[in-house]
């Protein structure tokens, strides 16, 4: 969308307004833009930090069990409640730490911190 009005700015001469520059910018440039990761690969001697808040959410209650827990555990306790449709984003999120990471999924699908 912000792209459209771009190319229409343009064509109608206003491209170069600072405003429409920092539009662009800003829509180009953030995470999660233009195939940039909000989630990214965890490396040696990333901190939690680097994930969005809400991911950072989610690790900090995975961290904090004693056992590997359930999205529907994890969804409940982030305030969302046990519907489907409140518990599959959750589920979502746990498991694309899980694939970049950051977590560790167990073979009955539930979530724990990595070992080590």
């Amino acid at each position: 969308m912000v792209i459209g009005q771009f190319i229409e700015a343009e064509r109608s001469g206003t491209a170069d307004a600072p405003a429409m520059a920092e539009e662009l910018e800003r829509v180009t440039a953030t995470p999660g833009a233009g195939g940039l990761l909000l989630v990214p690969h965890r490396e040696a001697g990333m901190q939690e930090s680097a994930l969005p808040a809400d991911y950072q959410a989610i690790m900090r209650i995975v961290s904090g069990a004693v056992e590997a827990v359930p999205a529907k555990d994890v969804s409940v306790k982030l305030g969302r409640g046990t519907q489907p449709g409140q518990v599959e984003p959750v589920r979502d999120k746990l498991k694309r730490l899980a694939d970049r990471g950051w977590l560790h999924r167990t073979p009955a699908g539930r979530f724990t911190t990595l070992p080590g």
